[in-house]
């Protein structure tokens, strides 16, 4: 590993462990963007300045965990083939250097929110950052170390990457606390538990070796993608009841029927993963995560749509 940690540039480093590559940076403002397309009337009422912010705040930890997830993992990275390269660029940036990174940028994204909250009086804004910013933490550092954790992984992904970042961007942008508003949520929130499962797949005998119980060690690969399936499943129903209560039954089966590409792409691949024939990393993020990045686009840009119409 020594020539090319040798090699590779620092800023090309930093850009690699944020993981700002395609498909996610597609990916990342859509996590910022749910809950607020959700919220307001009309699309020009996203460019609110307090909106704005929050948006931008929403995005930053899941970009910085990132980074320390990169500091944390090097030995597991450096086993697994698609992510060999984020351990030579975590080296070479170092350890430290990466903490201080994550923990400089999770400190913007909390005081941005604090900003929010004092600007529009809803501390809920402040305080759901608050939390996704320990549960990053919690999920990247020991004592805690929330990725070795059995079923406290997706949990974590489930609020961290779709609970949460929707449920801040909403209230920054509108009042009030819906029944739709949670449906939302939690229907984002198990989207993205599914596709933690997925995503996890190819890191499994690289898991295995560093002794991670992770949940597809626990269960092998094949039940793991199964159960990404059912969780996808179940997501793409309870978003889909949250958007019909909220623009009406056309626009949830749009949305319904946008997510569900990705969980058709999934359920067609089901026979043939196994813990001997497990998927390809570069393959998923380019071929799959371009879906992901499609469909999450389109299911933020529906209610803006239909208030047009």
């Amino acid at each position: 590993m020594t020539a090319p940690t040798a090699t590779i540039g620092y800023w090309r480093a930093i850009r690699r462990v944020h993981r700002l590559e395609y498909p996610f940076l597609i990916v990342y403002p859509c996590h910022g963007l749910w809950g607020a397309a959700y919220a307001v009337a009309s699309a020009r009422h996203l460019l609110d300045a307090p909106v704005l912010i929050a948006v931008l705040a929403t995005m930053i930890p899941p970009i910085s965990q990132n980074v320390l997830n990169a500091g944390q993992d090097i030995r597991s990275d450096s086993l697994n083939p698609g992510k060999s390269g984020i351990a030579v660029a975590a080296r070479r940036i170092g350890v430290t250097a990466l903490t201080w990174w994550c923990c400089v940028e999770m400190g913007v994204a909390v005081l941005l929110a604090g900003l929010v909250s004092m600007w529009v009086g809803r501390p809920l804004v402040v305080i759901a950052m608050a939390v996704a910013v320990v549960l990053h933490l919690a999920y990247n550092l020991e004592p805690v170390r929330l990725k070795r954790r059995g079923f406290f992984n997706p949990f974590y992904f489930m609020m961290t990457f779709g609970f949460l970042p929707c449920l801040t961007s909403y209230v920054a942008a509108a009042a009030g606390l819906p029944g739709s508003l949670w449906l939302l949520c939690l229907g984002f929130g198990l989207l993205m538990a599914g596709r933690t499962l997925w995503w996890a797949v190819p890191d499994r005998d690289a898991d295995v070796a560093t002794g991670a119980t992770t949940p597809v060690v626990r269960l092998g690969a094949s039940r793991a993608w199964l159960a990404a399936c059912l969780l996808t499943a179940t997501g793409i129903a309870v978003l889909g009841w949250g958007v019909w209560l909220r623009l009406g039954p056309f626009w949830a089966l749009v949305v319904v029927a946008a997510t569900g590409l990705f969980l058709v792409d999934k359920v067609r691949n089901l026979a043939r993963v196994s813990d001997d024939r497990l998927p390809s990393e570069r393959r998923m993020r380019t071929h799959s995560l371009t879906v992901v990045a499609v469909t999450d686009t389109l299911v933020w840009l529906v209610p803006l749509i239909a208030s047009r119409l």
